[in-house]
Formats: C-alpha cells, sequence, structure tokens
C-alpha cells in the first residue's frame, strides 16, 4: 500500500561526485524505507528548480522552473492515488530551498483534498538534521553515494593543497575527502529510525 518516489535533479556535484548524486541518494534511501515498512519504490525522477546553476553558475546541470515541479508532483500524487496507493513518500535528494517549497507546497494541497490517501515529503537531511546536516557534494552526500553507489566516486579529483569551497568547487558542508561508505551508513540508520514511525502512522490512518 506503499508508494516510495525518489526525487533528484541533474545537477553538477563538484569534481569527484556524479551528476546524479540526489536521485541516487533519495533512490537508496527509499529501498531502505520499503525494507523496514514495505512498499513498491518507484524509478528516481530527475526534475528540479532552484539548483546550483543559477546559484553559482556551474555547468553541468539541468534547470527546472519551480511550476514544473510542482505539475509533476501534482500528476504523480494524482496517478499514484489512482493505483489504489494508500501512502505516498517523496524523498527528495535535492534540496534547494525553491525546490523543497515547491513539493512542499504541492504535497499539502493534495493531503488537504484527498483524506483517504497520506502524503509525506522528505528532504534527504531533514531527519537527521542535529546531527548530519543539509550539504551538497560534502562529506554527508559523498559518504551516502560511497555508500549506495561508489563506482562514479573519485575523491582524488579534489583540488590539492586546499579544502573545497563552495564558490570555486560547488562543495558547501564538512569537506568530503573524509567520506565513507561507513559515514553513509550511520547516516542512512538514523534516517530509517527517524522516518518510518510518521510513514507507519500515515499507514494506520489510511487503513482505519
Amino acid at each position: 500500500p506503499i508508494a516510495y518516489l525518489p526525487w533528484g535533479a541533474l545537477e553538477w556535484h563538484s569534481h569527484h561526485a556524479p551528476v546524479g548524486l540526489d536521485g541516487m541518494q533519495a533512490l537508496g534511501q527509499c529501498r531502505a524505507l520499503a525494507t523496514a515498512t514495505g512498499g513498491v519504490v518507484l524509478p528516481a525522477v530527475y526534475v528540479g528548480t532552484d539548483t546550483i546553476k543559477p546559484f553559482k553558475g556551474f555547468p553541468h546541470t539541468v534547470e527546472h522552473r519551480a511550476e514544473t515541479v510542482r505539475a509533476l508532483c501534482r500528476e504523480f500524487l494524482e496517478g499514484l492515488a489512482d493505483e489504489q496507493f494508500r501512502v505516498v513518500v517523496i524523498v527528495t535528494g535535492h534540496c534547494g530551498g525553491g525546490h523543497v517549497d515547491a513539493l512542499r507546497e504541492t504535497v499539502e494541497a493534495f493531503a488537504a483534498e484527498r483524506t483517504d490517501i497520506g502524503v509525506l515529503l522528505v528532504p534527504s537531511f531533514e531527519p537527521t538534521q542535529e546531527t548530519y546536516p543539509s550539504n551538497h557534494a560534502a562529506l554527508g552526500e559523498t559518504s551516502y553515494q560511497l555508500l549506495f553507489d561508489p563506482e562514479p566516486v573519485d575523491l582524488g579529483r579534489l583540488p590539492e593543497g586546499r579544502e573545497p569551497t563552495l564558490d570555486e568547487d560547488g562543495v558547501w558542508g564538512e569537506s568530503p575527502r573524509a567520506a565513507t561508505a561507513e559515514a553513509g551508513a550511520a547516516i542512512l540508520a538514523l534516517f530509517v529510525e527517524r522516518t518510518v514511525p510518521t510513514i507507519r502512522l500515515l499507514l494506520d490512518r489510511s487503513l482505519a
């Protein structure tokens, strides 16, 4: 009865990590949640607004309008409700403020209209913010990538002789040099622990 929808963006993640990191991260998180609760994990959606491209001008990024994100989110919610899912969980690995706002506004509006289905938006680092804060291509995201799919990560491509920065390298947060799959697993365990109770509560309500 639960559908998990991973959401990402085609966005540059510095020299060392893949353009598709956000979607890969959200997909891995959705799979972990589905393992804990049961459910269907859909393919990742790569449509993001408020990316690093207009923010800092970096290439290798596709920026979409907020209206596009809202419309697509609405159509997914309507389509999944039509397929008789009782709970829809959107995990967004891309967490630009405008992007999260577009998804959240759509989810909240849909939830106000449809009391027969539970809907939840989870930005990747929101449940773990106090311990593992939001970041971009930094320690947290890189550790997740090393856990879920290490092949496209090359820490050797980080700049030599200095720590990577947002303005020069698109890295926001703690240096990714210390990223490990083990750190990714620790973040994921806390993410699942803090997210699953809300999902189960939504499911109980929808089945009542």
